[in-house]
């Protein structure tokens, strides 16, 4: 006879026939099968509202309690264990007593059983971006998520669990869901806003636990190593314990703050809080600066949205493609702003992207203005450029020093170029603006011009591929991030350029 949630149900019902009962008793001597048993008892509706009204939710997996003691569980599971009869009452304490040992005594991080689609959903998938997610090696295609554990091989992952609680993950990562307020992360990095009504929800990790009273935070395991960084509100974030069972104190973290929990140390460090290492929302809001640019009428605008394909342009007959290759994580990552932005390089699967029918630029002025976030120090990449050998008209780069570079090609076929004199900054967003008006071509830096050089009018283009992140040889990869792409075919002024900064400053300072 096989066990399945219904047989487990009705055994904490006490409603088994004698052979139906001891084909659980059979099955819950396997190790797996306990700590399947002690997930779907958390979910049984009787149990739980018994375990609520005793608190052991929290007194079960509070490291103040060196052991579970089977009198406590007596006094715990009263209800279902009367039902049950004397012996299977004490089989029912053995599996709850040894999953808890496991569990929550010793802390160790859960492991359940392969997600079986017959169970309660727990969580729903709202939307995905070119994600792979597996159940037990295998493909998992529906939207509804049951208890067990899961990986995300590929892409970007919204989750919606219980009291509108919202999960974005990032791949690669691995983490087990026990129940719709609790998951478990084992690998990888998640978000999570969580409403009024979604208090309480927790993610466990090796290292930590986290438990959320209304906030938005991220977490990120890596290596034996827990961050978890608090965005907005409070989180509780209580470290496991020592190998000698010393126990360690709980942490509350508020808006701005951060720590590091490393399996041994003796307490959690502060770090500084990682506001462009999460994607918290894959949403493109409406932004001040956003607005700003759009009445500067650009013929082509890229907002680097979160989004299945390629690049969106407005107008949309504009639009790109996003080319992939090795690595791990999407080509999309925190852009300047909430949203999304194009990752390219470093540990991304991100390669660039290209917009095979850009629009033309016929009147021999032009303006580029674009975010930049240089992660890793990469001379003679590419920002932005439609040049191929004699063709093409601009190319924002940067050289061999690191710093910004413009190159222009003139309407006679000679190409100008402006530089700056400063190395652009690791790890901070940094705006860039080049102008061609046909008397100069200039360069400016977070609103203020940094150099500029005679040019003559640009030559034409009709037709010339642009190139984000990488040339048109497929070299010169940009190592970093790329955001909101604005093509003129005119030239900005001075204090057209200031204003359009002004605006991204008010904007970066609201979405800290």
């Amino acid at each position: 006879m096989s066990v399945d949630d219904e047989l487990i149900d009705r055994f904490l019902d006490g409603e088994l026939t004698s052979d139906e009962t001891a084909s659980v008793v059979e099955w819950l001597e396997s190790a797996a099968n306990l700590r399947y048993f002690a997930n779907r008892a958390e979910l049984h509706v009787d149990l739980r509202g018994s375990l609520r009204r005793r608190g052991i939710q929290e007194s079960a997996m509070d490291p103040c309690e060196p052991t579970v003691r089977v009198a406590d569980l007596d006094q715990r599971v009263a209800s279902p264990a009367r039902a049950v009869g004397v012996h299977f009452k004490a089989l029912l304490y053995i599996g709850v007593a040894t999953v808890a040992s496991l569990l929550f005594t010793l802390w160790g991080v859960p492991k359940g059983p392969p997600p079986d689609s017959s169970q309660r959903t727990l969580a729903t998938i709202v939307s995905e971006v070119d994600a792979l997610l597996t159940g037990k090696d295998i493909d998992w295609e529906q939207a509804e998520l049951v208890a067990g554990d899961y990986q995300l091989k590929r892409g970007l992952l919204n989750l919606r669990f219980d009291g509108g609680v919202m999960v974005y993950v990032e791949a690669p990562a691995e983490f087990n869901i026990i129940s719709g307020k609790r998951l478990v992360l084992q690998h990888g990095r998640l978000s999570a806003s969580v409403p009024p009504e979604g208090i309480g929800f927790t993610v466990d990790t090796p290292e930590a636990k986290v438990v959320d009273f209304g906030t938005e935070f991220s977490v990120d395991v890596q290596s034996g190593t827990s961050e978890v960084h608090v965005f907005d509100g409070l989180v509780r974030v209580q470290p496991r314990r020592m190998q000698d069972g010393m126990k360690r104190n709980a942490v509350d973290l508020r808006t701005s703050q951060a720590v590091k929990i490393k399996d041994g140390a003796q307490k959690p460090v502060d770090i500084k809080l990682a506001t462009e290492r999460f994607i918290r929302n894959f949403d493109e809001p409406k932004r001040k600066y956003i607005r700003s640019l759009r009445r500067l009428s650009p013929v082509a605008f890229y907002r680097m949205a979160i989004r299945d394909k390629g690049l969106l342009s407005e107008p949309p007959q504009y639009s790109g493609e996003v080319f992939t290759g090795p690595g791990t994580r999407p080509p999309h990552a925190r852009g300047v702003f909430a949203g999304g932005s194009l990752r390219v390089g470093t540990s991304s699967i991100g390669r660039g992207g290209r917009v095979k029918d850009p629009p033309p630029l016929t009147t021999g002025q032009f303006t580029l203005a674009v975010f930049v976030y240089l992660e890793k120090l990469s001379p003679t990449s590419t920002v932005a450029t439609n040049l191929h050998i004699d063709r093409g008209n601009f190319a924002l780069l940067l050289n061999q020093e690191g710093t910004p570079h413009f190159k222009a090609r003139e309407i006679n076929g000679g190409l100008h170029s402006v530089v700056s004199s400063t190395p652009l900054p690791l790890t901070t967003w940094r705006h860039l603006v080049v102008t061609a008006d046909g008397d100069q071509i200039r360069l400016y830096e977070d609103g203020q011009r940094v150099a500029s050089t005679p040019c003559q009018s640009l030559a034409i283009t009709t037709d010339e591929t642009v190139w984000f992140g990488i040339d048109s040889s497929g070299s010169g990869i940009w190592n970093g991030r790329i955001d909101e792409v604005g093509l003129f075919d005119k030239a900005l002024n001075d204090r057209e350029v200031a204003e359009l900064f002004q605006a991204a400053v008010e904007e970066m300072a609201r979405a800290e």
